[in-house]
Parts: structure tokens; C-alpha cells; sequence
């Protein structure tokens, strides 16, 4: 029995959204590859403190494609389920979205929460990033052998953390019974993370913002903390030392510490 099936009872269950527990309202954002099904095992903490909302991004999950996949579309199907003013929390690609909608629409996001994510993916002079041929190879990847280059970007998440194996097995077992993401949405999804950058928007946002970070990240090093606080210097910073691209899988305990910390 999946984790899903076990917490079925305590989800309030919608068309491609979920809500877990009550109180103040916690966005979570998924990351590429993957849909809203990797948050379980840590919304049904969270639960225990805040109204946990889950919603799949377009393509991904249950949720429907979208024909314009651009950052204010995205925002706008997000938008649209969420609640009025809620502290929202991204990964990897969902930071980014999460980080858009707090600059466009400041008045819905109470609280900013970056987790592995990045202004901008793609290497840049002295910014660090993944190499620009990297998304290359992963879109030919993805129109060729999209499951084989999906389990590799699994795997690629993990690589590095002190609980590797255990993380992969984690991240598939909780996959394993949901819908397969939809390739056009794969690849406007790496389109995305190849071509925006958020550094000005993140620099002119007010309101509380939290960048936590893997220190064995290979996807999104932390070389780039100290410029996060040149463009924001309120952004506050954990580096969870034992993980990779998912400290919440790896280190759930202190991940979940760490967001009622920030949001308390």
C-alpha cells in the first residue's frame, strides 16, 4: 500500500489538488519530473501544525496540459485553486514558480520558502549553475527515452546524500502508482528552467523569504548563497549538510523543523 493510500483518510481531496490538515494555509510546489505525490510523507507532518494545500503543475500528476507553458500561465492554473494568502514553499522548478507568484502577486504570498531552488538554473559568468548543454541532452533525452531519462534525473536528485539509496527508494515508491508527466510538459518544463532568470524580481521582493539548500547539491550549488543575500538581504539560509537535491526526503525532520521555525 502506497504512502498516499494509508493518509487517504485525513486528505480533503479535489479535482488535481489536496488538502491535508487545518490552520494556517502552506502551499507546496513540486519539482520537474515528478508531481505533488513527493510532498506525502512531509505534508502529513506538517499537517500536524499548518492547512497543508498540494496541487500538481500543468502536464504533471492528474493535472491537464497546458498549451501556453509560460511562468504567468503556471501562476495563473496555481492561482486560480489556491488559498487568498498562504506561505508558499518550492522545489527546484516549483521555487521558481513560487518565487514569481511572490513577486507578482506579493499580496497572496505571505512567506517564501526556496528549497533546492534557483534564480536562474543555467551557469552564467559568476553565477553557478547546470551547463546550458545539460538541458540539451536531457530534452533529446526526454523525446527519445523519456522514462530511462526521468529515473536517471532521479537518480541525479539523490546523488550525494548521506542516505542516497534509501532516498531513490523513497522518491519511486511514492511515484510508482501516479500518472506518467506528459512529454510536452517535460520539455516546456526544462525550457523554463534553460531560460528564465529571477534575480531582479527576487531582489525587489518584501516579504519574509527562507533559500534552504543541500550542501551535496549537484543540481543547484550553494556558491551562489552569498549573492542571494546581495540581491536580498533579509533572505535568511540553512544548508542541510546531509543532503543532496531532496533534504526533504533525506533530512525530513529538520526540514520540517526548519519550515515552522521560519514560518512561526
Amino acid at each position: 500500500m502506497s504512502i498516499e493510500h494509508k493518509i487517504n483518510e485525513q486528505i480533503k481531496q479535489q479535482v488535481n489538488y489536496k488538502i491535508i490538515g487545518s490552520g494556517q494555509n502552506l502551499v507546496l510546489i513540486h519539482g520537474w519530473g515528478v508531481n505533488s505525490a513527493v510532498w506525502l510523507p512531509i505534508a502529513q507532518q506538517l499537517s500536524q501544525h499548518y492547512c497543508v494545500h498540494l496541487v500538481d503543475l500543468p502536464g504533471f500528476g492528474e493535472q491537464p496540459e497546458l498549451t501556453d507553458y509560460s511562468l504567468a500561465s503556471i501562476a495563473e492554473t496555481l492561482l486560480d485553486k489556491l488559498p487568498k494568502n498562504a506561505v508558499w514553499c518550492g522545489w527546484s522548478l516549483g521555487g521558481l514558480i513560487a518565487t514569481y507568484v511572490a513577486y507578482h502577486f506579493p499580496d497572496r504570498v505571505e512567506k517564501l520558502i526556496q528549497v533546492c531552488a534557483s534564480l536562474k538554473f543555467v551557469e552564467q559568468g559568476q553565477w553557478s549553475g547546470v551547463k546550458k548543454e545539460v538541458f540539451e541532452a536531457f530534452k533529446v533525452g526526454v523525446t527519445n527515452q523519456p522514462q530511462k531519462t526521468l529515473n536517471r534525473f532521479l537518480s541525479l536528485q539523490s546523488m550525494g546524500s548521506d542516505s542516497v539509496k534509501t532516498d531513490i527508494a523513497t522518491i519511486k515508491n511514492l511515484l510508482v502508482d501516479q500518472p506518467e508527466p506528459k512529454q510536452s510538459a517535460l520539455i516546456a518544463g526544462l525550457d523554463l528552467l534553460n531560460e528564465v532568470d529571477l534575480r531582479t524580481e527576487f531582489s525587489e521582493l518584501t516579504m519574509p523569504c527562507l533559500s534552504i539548500f543541500g550542501e551535496k547539491d549537484n543540481l543547484v550549488p550553494m556558491n551562489n548563497a552569498a549573492t542571494l543575500l546581495e540581491l536580498n538581504p533579509s533572505n535568511q539560509q540553512v544548508i542541510f549538510e546531509r543532503s543532496s537535491h531532496m533534504p526533504f526526503i533525506s533530512e525530513s525532520n529538520l526540514f520540517k523543523a526548519t519550515l515552522i521555525s521560519f514560518i512561526e
